[in-house]
């Protein structure tokens, strides 16, 4: 069912995705390694991984696009092709140049690529073992592939702006809405075995059940100056750190996929207790959208997708402005390549200075779009 022009040698991975109803799987990768390929299967608990040639890879395609699958996706070096079956059960198919570079070294490694990495293959970290990132060799488990790349790319992000720091500094970290934590150990282990740091960090979650799963963790690891803590973002008026803002101190603020304004709550924390670094990446911002109303440029309230991207946008855009308004040197990032999540910028700050900037640009698009965000009112007292 899949027209031959949508797959060819050259492509080295290919998602399916959209399942029709009572299909067990939610998606399946496909990765290429020379030219063998390893199909990853998903259900919400599991993966089930296979391994096909080329032959039997165009099989395997067959035998679940348009049958199970209703969607297709595929990069190669040159285009990325897609193809989706219609209600009426007719294939589009469409192909455009690729943003996405192949793996490096695809074709002389395995399946477990690897680069200069902060953290690195054959590491010995339980909690990646734990996690599943790596399997009991310390090898990267193909399907964690994705997560591996993501996990080195925040670590960069922060290695950016901490590489310089001073032997006898102390670095604290409060991690709002931490959640499972798999970012936070690894950020820990990053501080202290990488960069031999003395480290503090607290991880806020409202879940019990999450805190106390992380707690347990914490222990197993020897972290000692890792603990968690049940709170919501919404009701921290002091950092739950002792130890913050001493001096030879440097304070990060991590906020990862907080909801809506739970962001907006996280900045204002980080702003009021006046953290050196920041690094937040939104999630689900609403917000704005149900705002919207463009005093004259009203084309982009007009379409609904076009509504949701400007006000996306807009809301991170504001943010990083505020930031900048309060003393921040401010920078909206590509944290994972799109193909993977649309929730995919992270928004970094650090603290220079506490000069407030000119707020005339800001004033002229909260007018423009009747906007009220909830970062403006917590910095003005109003909420």
């Amino acid at each position: 069912m899949l027209p031959e022009t949508m797959f060819n040698e050259k492509i080295f991975k290919i998602v399916l995705s959209k399942p029709v109803k009572n299909v067990s799987y939610e998606r399946i990768e496909i990765v290429r390694n020379t030219q063998k390929y390893q199909a990853s299967s998903y259900t919400k608990k599991q993966v089930f991984h296979s391994n096909h040639d080329t032959q039997s890879v165009r099989e395997f395609i067959s035998e679940h696009f348009g049958v199970l699958f209703l969607h297709y996706t595929a990069w190669d070096e040159e285009f990325e092709y897609s193809a989706r079956v219609s209600k009426k059960g007719k294939v589009l198919a469409t192909r455009r140049k690729s943003q996405t570079s192949p793996p490096e070294n695809l074709a002389e490694n395995s399946f477990n690529r690897q680069k200069n990495h902060i953290i690195r293959e054959g590491e010995n970290i339980p909690a990646l073992v734990d996690m599943g990132v790596f399997t009991k060799e310390l090898k990267v488990a193909a399907p964690m592939w994705d997560k591996f790349q993501q996990i080195n790319r925040f670590l960069e992000l922060i290695a950016d702006e901490t590489d310089k720091l001073k032997p006898e500094t102390t670095v604290n970290i409060i991690d709002f809405g931490c959640g499972k934590s798999y970012l936070t150990f690894l950020v820990y282990h990053y501080f202290t075995q990488i960069k031999n740091l003395r480290t503090n960090i607290c991880g806020l979650d409202s879940n019990t059940e999450i805190v106390k799963k992380c707690t347990s963790a914490a222990e197993k690891y020897s972290y000692e100056s890792l603990i968690f803590r049940e709170g919501d973002i919404e009701s921290q008026y002091a950092p739950p750190l002792e130890n913050w803002g001493a001096p030879d101190s440097f304070n990060i603020v991590i906020s990862l996929h907080a909801c809506d304004t739970a962001t907006d709550h996280a900045l204002f924390n980080a702003i009021k207790w006046q953290a050196d670094l920041i690094c937040a990446v939104p999630c689900c911002q609403h917000e704005l959208r149900n705002q919207m109303n463009p005093q004259t440029l009203k084309i982009f309230a007009e379409y609904g997708i076009i509504k949701e991207r400007i006000a996306s946008l807009a809301t991170d855009a504001i943010r990083a402005k505020l930031l900048e308004i309060h003393g921040y040197k401010a920078q909206i990032i590509e944290f994972t390549a799109m193909e993977h999540t649309a929730k995919n910028l992270l928004i970094r700050a650090r603290k220079i200075s506490h000069k407030n900037k000119s707020t005339d640009e800001l004033q002229k698009i909260l007018h423009e779009f009747s906007f009220e965000p909830t970062l403006l009112k917590l910095l003005e007292g109003k909420k």
